[in-house]
């Protein structure tokens, strides 16, 4: 089992100018919900910042389309929550309702 130290991050870019930023690594409850706190407090005020040697800035919209998602199998659980909405010359832009 991974310990609290153990950390890995990826950034691929794929030949549709798609670039993707993952991270991951185990925390504690508390820590874990600390992270939450701040996204949800970015999406409230249109920009999360995730801080870090590989950290980024995400621009949200108005509106976007939410996803969430538990999956259990017999040796694990996922719960995923996912936003996304469309963008336009590099620009995040609401989805139509």
């Amino acid at each position: 089992m991974a310990d609290d130290n153990q950390e890995s991050e990826t950034e691929a870019e794929s030949e549709d100018d798609e670039t993707e930023r993952e991270g991951e690594r185990v925390m504690s409850r508390e820590d874990g919900a600390g992270i939450f706190r701040e996204v949800a407090d970015g999406v409230e005020n249109g920009t999360i910042d995730i801080e870090g040697e590989d950290g980024f800035t995400v621009a949200v919209p108005e509106h976007f389309e939410l996803e969430v998602e538990y999956e259990v199998t017999d040796d694990e659980a996922e719960f995923e929550v996912e936003l996304e909405w469309p963008m336009e010359d590099g620009e995040p832009v609401s989805p139509d309702e």
